[in-house]
């Protein structure tokens, strides 16, 4: 399934249309959690440069990153639909440093945030709704993260933190607040 992106016009349009033609996900996937990504080109880092293709790929990585950890971390019988609101990734671009303008530079007051909402349900019945700003400003103290070379490994970390403390509280039967 590729990312729900809404809101869109004009040249945002023609990513909607690349975005359908995504190969699906397994069906397990899609059944338990719904991601969707509300106005990407106005993220705080969506317009830094991103062509289509980037931000098709980075949208795709952060579904599979968000199906997965909703997989491995919410218990059985739970469904969640989770928006993104808005989205800063780990780094900045420095096209100064950079010929083709693409160098992400993490320092340490580039952290990456991210703005969502979600609805969990049970049994088709909401048991939980908010809205959450995720923040990791020690991003760079994450040795797992750091020497990974896998793509938008900061993000994971940063969601897989929200997941288990946002949904502690599930398996003793209480939602952590």
């Amino acid at each position: 399934m590729s990312p729900k992106i809404t809101g869109l016009t004009g040249s945002a349009l023609a990513l909607a249309v690349a975005l359908a033609v995504v190969p699906a996900l397994p069906a397990g996937a899609q059944a338990a959690t719904t991601v969707t990504f509300l106005n990407p080109e106005k993220y705080q880092d969506g317009n830094l440069s991103w062509g289509p293709v980037d931000q098709r790929l980075t949208l795709e990585g952060l579904q599979r990153i968000i199906q997965r950890l909703a997989r491995e971390r919410l218990p059985a019988g739970y469904e969640i639909d989770i928006a993104v609101l808005d989205l800063d990734l780990a780094g900045k671009i420095n096209p100064i440093r950079s010929r083709t303008g693409e160098l992400r530079v993490m320092r340490q007051d580039t952290w990456p945030s991210m703005k969502l909402s979600y609805t969990l349900r049970r049994g088709g019945k909401v048991v939980a709704r908010g809205q959450d700003t995720l923040r990791a400003m020690n991003y760079l103290l994450d040795p797992a993260a750091v020497r990974s070379g896998e793509p938008l490994a900061f993000e994971k970390a940063m969601l897989d933190r929200w997941f288990r403390t946002r949904f502690a509280g599930l398996k003793a039967g209480r939602l952590a607040s």
